[in-house]
């Protein structure tokens, strides 16, 4: 089997936390993650405290949005409206 799944440690679950909680990973690196997460308790509440924390931003990313203006002049620009209004 390959080095990374028979080997996966602490350091090496940490640089991909945020690839794995995203679902970015290969199904092998993704593997050896989970496997590491099976036995190591400090990565394992590592990390569930990110996931429910990225969560939370994305939940309230969604409830307080951006205000019209701001939206207005960023499809503006988008959209090669010009330059953007100066409050």
């Amino acid at each position: 089997m390959n080095d990374l799944v028979d080997q996966a440690d602490c350091r090496q679950a940490l640089d991909h936390l945020y690839e794995y909680l995203d679902g970015e990973l290969t199904p092998l690196v993704e593997a050896a993650i989970k496997a590491h997460l099976a036995v190591c308790a400090p990565c394992f509440a590592l990390f569930g405290f990110e996931q429910a924390y990225l969560r939370f931003l994305e939940a309230r990313a969604r409830t307080q949005g951006a205000p019209p203006a701001l939206r207005r002049r960023i499809l503006d620009q988008l959209l090669g409206g010009g330059a953007a209004e100066r409050p």
